[in-house]
């Protein structure tokens, strides 16, 4: 006979037996975003530009993005019932979503593309967090996005930095000049706009400069 409902919920729930063994995801498949109807055309807009992104299907309700070889990674669905927290209030929630890029030059090429646009893309904050190296972004409904770069070639190095001193007394990160730092990775660019840094250059750029204690997000963050 087949296990009753509050049968199996109870075997379930008892704590000295373990969980049945289940594995982890493979991949970020995609990150849906929530808006309100008068700024829906503005976040597709941003959007776009910002990843480089191809629309695979627009509708009224709900427009899905894509930019790679999967069929949406980002979604933006128009709600009227979403109400609109005060502008520049801080609120629970998810903090921010990151994309990767595989080269310095590739992440540089985009920060210039981006400032050179009609209506310029700007970073809200640049830095050599250790493991990456990022640029923060805020979308219309002031969502923030990072585009970075892995710092270390093996996930092992990371995980040994993230685990060490430097990055126990400053989790947060060196602040860098965004401009020089891609006008230098720029000039070093093949003529096909490839990576042109050497390994030394590359390493050198992706080595945090150490600062000290640093404990707290700046004010731009928020």
């Amino acid at each position: 006979m087949a296990p009753t409902l509050n049968a199996a919920s109870e075997s379930w729930n008892e704590g000295e037996k373990e969980a049945t063994p289940y594995p982890s995801p493979n991949a970020l498949a995609h990150v849906v975003l929530r808006t309100t109807p008068d700024r829906y055309e503005d976040m597709i807009d941003f959007y776009v530009r910002l990843l480089k992104a191809t629309v695979t299907c627009r509708g009224p309700v709900i427009t899905f993005l894509r930019y790679d070889y999967e069929h949406h990674r980002i979604a933006i669905v128009s709600a009227p019932e979403v109400v609109r927290g005060q502008e520049g209030a801080v609120r629970a929630g998810l903090d921010h979503v990151s994309f990767a890029y595989k080269t310095l030059t590739d992440l540089a090429r985009t920060y210039v593309g981006l400032r050179s646009l009609e209506n310029p893309i700007k970073p809200i904050w640049t830095v050599n967090h250790g493991p990456t190296t990022s640029l923060y972004y805020r979308d219309p409904d002031r969502n923030k996005i990072e585009l970075q770069v892995d710092n270390f070639d093996r996930p092992e190095d990371a995980n040994e930095f993230m685990g060490g001193q430097y990055y126990e007394s400053n989790p947060i990160g060196s602040d860098f000049d965004v401009d020089e730092w891609a006008k230098y990775i720029l000039e070093k660019a093949k003529p096909d706009g490839s990576e042109g840094l050497t390994q030394v250059e590359e390493k050198a750029l992706k080595k945090r400069i150490e600062v000290g204690d640093r404990r707290q997000l700046p004010e731009v963050y928020f």
